[in-house]
């Protein structure tokens, strides 16, 4: 190989490693937010914490999406946005101020659902996660975590569903029974602790502070 081939072929292979190296330093976060029974009330401040929490903490080149948890939520109508912020940091501030006033119509236009398709939003989250080809990804959910699928309806998250993906629950409702008997509610997340690890999430945390939440996003990934 002559030495201008040799030359070519070094500079295309530094192309394709900067090319993975930035991938590999930017995150992808899917907020997944129950929009059934009486969890719907909590959406304004679910809107409230990811403005103060999330948001603040992506960066540019990083991928953000909020996916609705309602009746079938492995659906297209499930997206209520997604954007991957500009490399220039004037133009993805001016993004996530778009994605502010978007979190905050969607709060006030959301209408109740009537089942919870949690592990539906599970999937298709992961789904665009895996496209962004974020070195980091995540998944907020802010929901009651008690699924109820409708008839017919068939969720299974395979080994690898989750695969490299941090998994946080934020501001998990306690329900009636859970008050009348607290090892309900923790069975309950600990049940989906094993099934989201079973399907290769690299980490699984109960959030219950909201600046512990703004700590998660605003650190280094």
């Amino acid at each position: 190989m002559t030495a201008h081939k040799l030359a070519a072929a070094a500079a295309l292979l530094l192309a394709a490693s900067a090319c993975t190296d930035g991938r590999s330093q930017t995150r992808a976060v899917a907020v997944l937010v129950d929009v059934s029974g009486t969890y719907a009330d909590r959406i304004p401040d679910v809107a409230r914490i990811v403005r103060a929490g999330v948001l603040p903490g992506i960066r540019p080149g990083d991928t953000f999406l909020v996916v609705r948890i309602g009746e079938q939520s492995y659906a297209d109508d499930a997206l209520v946005k997604r954007v991957t912020l500009d490399e220039r940091p004037s133009r993805a501030n001016a993004q996530k101020l778009d994605l502010a006033r978007e979190l905050d119509r969607f709060a006030a236009t959301q209408k109740r659902a009537r089942y919870t398709d949690i592990s539906g939003a599970l999937l298709f989250a992961s789904e665009h996660l895996k496209k962004t080809g974020a070195g980091h990804r995540a998944i907020v959910i802010f929901s009651d975590m008690r699924e109820e699928l409708p008839k017919g309806a068939k969720r299974t998250l395979e080994k690898d569903e989750l695969a490299g993906t941090d998994v946080l629950a934020m501001n998990v409702k306690r329900l009636a029974a859970d008050v009348n008997d607290p090892a309900a509610y923790r069975a309950r997340l600990a049940d989906w602790g094993k099934r989201l690890t079973d399907a290769g999430a690299a980490s699984w945390k109960v959030v219950l502070d909201p600046e512990e939440l703004a700590g998660t996003f605003t650190s280094e990934p």
